[in-house]
């Protein structure tokens, strides 16, 4: 089967350029001005964007996450996602107490191994470092796992990794090419912080119980680490001004990356001081004055825009008794709103803000999910993971998942439709809904471990 997509612009090369596109099966053969007759079927394009498919390169899905187990299945997920063009979901694999890393990876397989409607790409997160173990993650490595996720705070939860278990871990798997995602807020100021000052029934004191310094201090310590190393290095959800300064500043000294996500840009921690603030509570907590942050990013600084998506079901997110707010689950939904979000950052130029998702919703995070030679652009021999976006659809509010969770974006409006999304040349989506609901196609992107030569 032969697709041509015509008329429309297409992202390419860092620009915006007037071309069709030309799908063979499940990859781009050709872009420029294919030969209209060599296809069994056209899509009209005129007036759209046509884009690289796009990935969340933060979710949080079908996992338990403390007493509370999350709203989203990978049905679910990658439905919402597919429909608002993300064609490359990637969660989490953690290893729970008392299981390995590859039972925790066995089970989440299991649960999306024929459910997904998107292709998906796991991170693992590891919590035990024996030489055994340290054996096992360098064999994932060599086996296509490229991205390991650790956490500078969280002790209680048992995922915390110490800045010597971190340059550890930087020493002995960073010369494989791992891809190291942090976490960055430093647990020894978040322990200081005295709560008892605190009035814990206004979700607004999460913004002092996890302190802007908390995250500043943690990312120069780890980003010095990595330079040290000469380690890759992915810093989480970068919610602080002077964070994501520091990171820019030190690119040319190693292989420093960042991503944010669109409630740091759009939300602040305004949203907390309301009468249902909790249901915003996530961590890093939201923060104050926006305006110089949001001005760093559209100035290009972040390499990703990912949504962190943590959707707890709303029943649970205010099941808390009005009086400790760390009892209420931290995270927010936002998978389904990724692209519109984004898209607001340069929302007064039509043209950067197309290029604006092909480049850190589609091309930067298949580069460090170690996908850059099958997806994030639309280059002959890619997967024909497209979408094509109208700028000019009807205005619609947003919606971040299908599953009953508190909106985490309300009374915010897009007016972009997806008007066809393929995943690997198949039309899976027309005009925002999927066309095979009931028939997902998502690929596990990585091996089954059982057929890597672990020891």
């Amino acid at each position: 089967m032969k697709t041509l997509i015509r008329n429309g612009r297409v992202a390419l090369d860092g620009r915006i350029q007037s071309l069709d596109v030309l799908v063979e099966g499940e990859r781009i053969v050709a872009v420029g001005a294919p030969e209209a007759a060599s296809a069994d079927r056209v899509i009209e394009a005129a007036g759209c964007y046509v884009l690289p498919g796009f990935i969340d390169f933060h979710t949080h899905v079908d996992d338990q996450i403390g007493p509370y187990y999350l709203a989203d299945t990978y049905e679910s997920a990658t439905r919402v996602a597919l429909e608002n063009g993300i064609t490359t979901l990637c969660t989490f694999v953690t290893q729970e107490s008392g299981e390995t890393l590859l039972a925790a990876m066995a089970r989440a397989r299991a649960k999306a191994e024929g459910r997904s409607h998107s292709d998906v790409l796991w991170h693992l997160t590891p919590t035990t470092f024996s030489p055994a173990d340290i054996d096992v993650l360098r064999a994932l490595v060599h086996g296509g796992y490229h991205t390991l996720k650790l956490y500078t705070t969280y002790k209680a939860a048992g995922i915390y990794a110490s800045y010597g278990r971190i340059e550890e871990l930087f020493a002995s798997l960073g010369s494989l090419g791992t891809q190291f995602l942090i976490h960055c807020e430093d647990d020894e100021i978040i322990e200081a912080v005295d709560a008892s000052g605190l009035d814990l029934s206004k979700p607004f004191s999460h913004t002092r119980l996890r302190p802007e310094a908390a995250e500043v201090i943690a990312i120069k310590r780890v980003a010095e680490l990595a330079i040290a190393h000469r380690t890759s290095m992915h810093v989480v959800h970068v919610s602080t001004l002077e964070g994501a300064q520091h990171l820019v500043a030190n690119r040319s000294k190693g292989d420093l990356s960042f991503e944010t996500c669109p409630q740091y840009l759009f939300l602040d921690e305004s949203w907390l001081a309301r009468e249902d603030g909790h249901r915003w509570l996530c961590s890093p907590p939201l923060r104050g004055d926006r305006a110089p942050f949001l001005d760093l990013i559209r100035q290009g600084a972040a390499d990703i825009i990912a949504t962190d998506h943590c959707p707890f079901c709303a029943r649970e997110k205010d099941s808390w008794n009005g009086q400790d707010l760390r009892t209420v689950p931290n995270g927010m939904p936002g998978l389904g709103s990724l692209p519109h979000v984004t898209w607001k950052i340069w929302e007064d130029d039509p043209d950067r803000a197309a290029l604006g998702l092909s480049t850190h919703v589609s091309l930067n995070p298949a580069l460090r999910a170690g996908l850059g030679d099958r997806k994030g652009s639309l280059r002959p021999g890619m997967d024909a993971d497209i979408v094509v976006l109208d700028p000019k659809g009807p205005e619609r509010p947003l919606r971040s998942t299908f599953s009953n969770t508190h909106e985490a974006y309300p009374g915010f409006l897009s007016s972009l439709a997806m008007r066809h999304v393929l995943l690997r040349g198949e039309a899976r989506v027309q005009d925002g809904r999927l066309t095979q609901p009931e028939a997902p196609m998502g690929l596990l992107l990585q091996p089954s471990p059982s057929t890597l030569p672990l020891t």
